[in-house]
Protein backbone atom coordinates (compact mmCIF):
# COMPACT_ATOMS: atom_id res chain seq x y z
CA UNK A 1 0.00 0.00 0.00
CA UNK A 2 1.43 3.37 -0.92
CA UNK A 3 1.17 6.51 1.18
CA UNK A 4 -1.61 8.00 -0.94
CA UNK A 5 -3.75 4.91 -0.44
CA UNK A 6 -3.01 5.02 3.26
CA UNK A 7 -4.03 8.68 3.50
CA UNK A 8 -7.35 7.78 1.89
CA UNK A 9 -8.21 5.20 4.55
CA UNK A 10 -7.11 7.27 7.56
CA UNK A 11 -10.61 8.78 8.00
CA UNK A 12 -11.93 5.21 8.35
CA UNK A 13 -9.17 4.12 10.74
CA UNK A 14 -8.98 7.10 13.10
CA UNK A 15 -12.43 6.64 14.73
CA UNK A 16 -11.67 2.96 15.36
CA UNK A 17 -8.42 3.88 17.09
CA UNK A 18 -10.03 6.67 19.12
CA UNK A 19 -12.65 4.18 20.33
CA UNK A 20 -9.96 1.74 21.46
CA UNK A 21 -8.19 4.51 23.37
CA UNK A 22 -11.40 5.79 24.91
CA UNK A 23 -12.51 2.29 25.95
CA UNK A 24 -9.11 1.65 27.48
CA UNK A 25 -8.47 4.93 29.28
CA UNK A 26 -11.93 6.48 29.54
CA UNK A 27 -10.54 9.84 28.51
CA UNK A 28 -11.01 11.69 25.21
CA UNK A 29 -7.58 13.34 25.23
CA UNK A 30 -5.85 10.04 25.92
CA UNK A 31 -7.91 8.44 23.16
CA UNK A 32 -6.78 11.10 20.70
CA UNK A 33 -3.15 10.53 21.72
CA UNK A 34 -3.58 6.79 21.20
CA UNK A 35 -5.04 7.33 17.73
CA UNK A 36 -2.26 9.72 16.78
CA UNK A 37 0.51 7.41 17.99
CA UNK A 38 -1.08 4.41 16.28
CA UNK A 39 -1.52 6.28 12.99
CA UNK A 40 2.13 7.31 13.04
CA UNK A 41 3.15 3.69 13.52
CA UNK A 42 0.95 2.56 10.65
CA UNK A 43 2.22 5.42 8.48
CA UNK A 44 5.79 4.24 9.03
CA UNK A 45 4.74 0.72 8.11
CA UNK A 46 2.19 1.48 5.36
CA UNK A 47 4.39 0.73 2.36
CA UNK A 48 4.82 -2.81 3.65
CA UNK A 49 1.08 -3.33 4.15
CA UNK A 50 -0.78 -5.62 1.81
CA UNK A 51 -3.77 -3.76 0.36
CA UNK A 52 -5.84 -6.95 0.67
CA UNK A 53 -5.13 -7.25 4.39
CA UNK A 54 -7.79 -6.19 6.90
CA UNK A 55 -6.23 -2.83 7.71
CA UNK A 56 -9.04 -1.93 10.12
CA UNK A 57 -8.25 -4.95 12.28
CA UNK A 58 -4.55 -4.11 12.16
CA UNK A 59 -5.32 -0.51 13.16
CA UNK A 60 -7.27 -1.76 16.18
CA UNK A 61 -4.42 -4.05 17.19
CA UNK A 62 -1.86 -1.25 16.86
CA UNK A 63 -4.08 1.04 18.94
CA UNK A 64 -4.38 -1.65 21.62
CA UNK A 65 -0.59 -2.03 21.65
CA UNK A 66 -0.21 1.74 22.07
CA UNK A 67 -2.68 1.66 24.99
CA UNK A 68 -0.79 -1.11 26.74
CA UNK A 69 2.54 0.66 26.23
CA UNK A 70 1.17 3.96 27.57
CA UNK A 71 -0.38 2.11 30.47
CA UNK A 72 2.94 0.41 31.30
CA UNK A 73 4.91 3.64 31.08
CA UNK A 74 2.51 5.41 33.42
CA UNK A 75 2.46 2.57 35.88
CA UNK A 76 6.24 2.52 35.95
CA UNK A 77 6.61 6.30 36.23
CA UNK A 78 3.87 6.90 38.79
CA UNK A 79 4.33 3.81 40.90
CA UNK A 80 0.53 3.59 41.15
CA UNK A 81 -1.54 0.43 41.06
CA UNK A 82 -2.73 -0.48 37.55
CA UNK A 83 -6.40 -0.11 38.43
CA UNK A 84 -6.06 3.61 39.17
CA UNK A 85 -4.20 4.31 35.96
CA UNK A 86 -6.58 2.51 33.63
CA UNK A 87 -9.46 4.32 35.27
CA UNK A 88 -8.21 7.65 33.96
CA UNK A 89 -10.57 10.24 35.38
CA UNK A 90 -12.48 9.49 38.55
CA UNK A 91 -15.81 10.05 36.77
CA UNK A 92 -15.12 7.12 34.41
CA UNK A 93 -15.53 4.03 36.65
CA UNK A 94 -16.08 1.64 33.74
CA UNK A 95 -12.78 2.57 32.10
CA UNK A 96 -10.72 0.54 34.58
CA UNK A 97 -12.79 -2.53 33.88
CA UNK A 98 -12.53 -2.04 30.10
CA UNK A 99 -8.78 -1.49 30.32
CA UNK A 100 -8.38 -4.59 32.45
CA UNK A 101 -10.46 -6.63 29.98
CA UNK A 102 -8.26 -5.49 27.09
CA UNK A 103 -5.10 -6.42 28.94
CA UNK A 104 -6.59 -9.77 29.94
CA UNK A 105 -7.49 -10.51 26.30
CA UNK A 106 -3.98 -9.63 25.17
CA UNK A 107 -2.45 -11.79 27.90
CA UNK A 108 -4.70 -14.72 26.96
CA UNK A 109 -3.76 -14.34 23.29
CA UNK A 110 -0.05 -14.22 24.13
CA UNK A 111 -0.39 -17.41 26.20
CA UNK A 112 -1.68 -19.18 23.06
CA UNK A 113 1.59 -18.53 21.23
CA UNK A 114 4.51 -20.95 21.22
CA UNK A 115 6.75 -20.57 24.32
CA UNK A 116 9.60 -18.90 22.37
CA UNK A 117 7.14 -16.49 20.74
CA UNK A 118 5.66 -15.67 24.15
CA UNK A 119 9.13 -14.93 25.47
CA UNK A 120 10.02 -12.65 22.56
CA UNK A 121 6.70 -10.78 22.60
CA UNK A 122 6.94 -10.21 26.34
CA UNK A 123 10.55 -9.03 26.10
CA UNK A 124 9.75 -6.65 23.25
CA UNK A 125 6.35 -5.26 24.26
CA UNK A 126 6.11 -5.80 28.01
CA UNK A 127 9.74 -5.35 29.06
CA UNK A 128 10.27 -2.81 26.25
CA UNK A 129 13.56 -4.40 25.12
CA UNK A 130 14.93 -3.50 21.70
CA UNK A 131 15.35 -6.28 19.16
CA UNK A 132 19.11 -5.87 19.57
CA UNK A 133 18.83 -6.43 23.32
CA UNK A 134 16.64 -9.49 22.78
CA UNK A 135 19.16 -10.88 20.27
CA UNK A 136 21.95 -10.36 22.77
CA UNK A 137 19.95 -11.98 25.62
CA UNK A 138 18.72 -14.98 23.64
CA UNK A 139 21.62 -15.57 21.26
CA UNK A 140 19.19 -15.49 18.34
CA UNK A 141 20.40 -13.38 15.38
CA UNK A 142 18.81 -9.92 15.14
CA UNK A 143 17.13 -10.56 11.74
CA UNK A 144 15.60 -13.74 13.12
CA UNK A 145 14.23 -11.85 16.13
CA UNK A 146 12.53 -9.37 13.82
CA UNK A 147 11.08 -12.17 11.72
CA UNK A 148 9.92 -14.15 14.74
CA UNK A 149 8.27 -11.07 16.27
CA UNK A 150 6.54 -10.32 13.00
CA UNK A 151 5.20 -13.88 12.85
CA UNK A 152 4.11 -13.72 16.49
CA UNK A 153 2.30 -10.41 15.92
CA UNK A 154 0.50 -11.89 12.92
CA UNK A 155 -0.57 -14.83 15.06
CA UNK A 156 -1.75 -12.48 17.82
CA UNK A 157 -3.82 -10.50 15.34
CA UNK A 158 -5.38 -13.72 14.07
CA UNK A 159 -6.08 -14.97 17.61
CA UNK A 160 -7.62 -11.67 18.69
CA UNK A 161 -9.69 -11.52 15.52
CA UNK A 162 -10.98 -15.06 16.12
CA UNK A 163 -11.73 -14.26 19.75
CA UNK A 164 -13.56 -11.07 18.76
CA UNK A 165 -15.61 -12.96 16.18
CA UNK A 166 -16.46 -15.65 18.73
CA UNK A 167 -17.32 -12.98 21.32
CA UNK A 168 -19.68 -11.16 18.93
CA UNK A 169 -21.62 -14.30 17.99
Amino acid sequence: MNRTEFEQIVPRLRPLMVKVGRDFFGDRDEAEDVAQDALVRLWNYCERLDANRNVEQLAIMVAKNVCVEKYKRRRMSHGRPPETIAAGKADQPDAAMLGRETIDRLDAAIRRLQPREQQLVRQRYVDDCSTEEIARDTGIPHPSIRSMLSTAKSKLIKILKQDETAHNT
